[in-house]
Protein backbone atom coordinates (compact mmCIF):
# COMPACT_ATOMS: atom_id res chain seq x y z
CA UNK A 1 0.00 0.00 0.00
CA UNK A 2 1.41 3.45 -0.59
CA UNK A 3 1.60 5.99 2.06
CA UNK A 4 -1.09 8.10 0.44
CA UNK A 5 -4.01 5.16 0.78
CA UNK A 6 -2.65 4.61 4.29
CA UNK A 7 -2.89 8.52 5.32
CA UNK A 8 -6.52 8.98 3.74
CA UNK A 9 -7.87 5.27 5.61
CA UNK A 10 -5.81 6.90 8.67
CA UNK A 11 -7.71 9.96 8.08
CA UNK A 12 -11.15 8.72 6.70
CA UNK A 13 -11.31 6.27 10.27
CA UNK A 14 -10.78 9.63 11.89
CA UNK A 15 -13.50 11.41 10.50
CA UNK A 16 -15.52 8.80 11.10
CA UNK A 17 -14.87 8.86 14.33
CA UNK A 18 -14.75 12.11 15.29
CA UNK A 19 -18.07 12.76 13.52
CA UNK A 20 -20.09 9.86 15.76
CA UNK A 21 -18.70 11.15 18.57
CA UNK A 22 -19.74 14.75 17.75
CA UNK A 23 -23.51 13.23 17.10
CA UNK A 24 -22.77 10.99 20.69
CA UNK A 25 -21.31 13.01 23.32
CA UNK A 26 -24.04 15.25 25.63
CA UNK A 27 -21.70 17.53 26.84
CA UNK A 28 -22.00 20.42 24.30
CA UNK A 29 -18.56 21.41 24.91
CA UNK A 30 -16.93 18.07 23.73
CA UNK A 31 -19.17 17.43 20.81
CA UNK A 32 -17.59 21.19 19.59
CA UNK A 33 -13.96 19.75 20.22
CA UNK A 34 -14.65 16.63 18.34
CA UNK A 35 -16.67 18.78 15.41
CA UNK A 36 -13.30 21.26 15.26
CA UNK A 37 -11.62 17.79 14.80
CA UNK A 38 -13.68 16.81 12.00
CA UNK A 39 -13.07 19.62 10.31
CA UNK A 40 -9.49 19.40 10.50
CA UNK A 41 -9.73 15.78 8.99
CA UNK A 42 -11.42 17.51 6.46
CA UNK A 43 -8.50 19.99 5.74
CA UNK A 44 -6.09 16.92 5.68
CA UNK A 45 -8.33 14.97 3.19
CA UNK A 46 -7.96 18.31 1.08
CA UNK A 47 -4.37 18.61 1.36
CA UNK A 48 -4.34 14.61 0.26
CA UNK A 49 -5.99 15.66 -3.05
CA UNK A 50 -3.51 18.90 -3.28
CA UNK A 51 -6.05 21.16 -2.66
CA UNK A 52 -4.38 23.53 -0.63
CA UNK A 53 -6.27 26.69 -0.34
CA UNK A 54 -9.33 24.78 0.44
CA UNK A 55 -7.58 23.56 3.24
CA UNK A 56 -6.55 26.46 4.20
CA UNK A 57 -10.17 27.87 4.04
CA UNK A 58 -11.70 24.98 5.74
CA UNK A 59 -9.37 25.45 8.93
CA UNK A 60 -9.12 29.41 9.15
CA UNK A 61 -13.00 29.83 8.32
CA UNK A 62 -14.63 26.45 9.88
CA UNK A 63 -12.51 25.46 12.62
CA UNK A 64 -10.75 28.70 13.25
Amino acid sequence: MTPEVIGFSALAAMLVGSALAVVLTRNLFHSVLWLALSLVGTAGIFLLLDAEFLAAVQVLLYAG
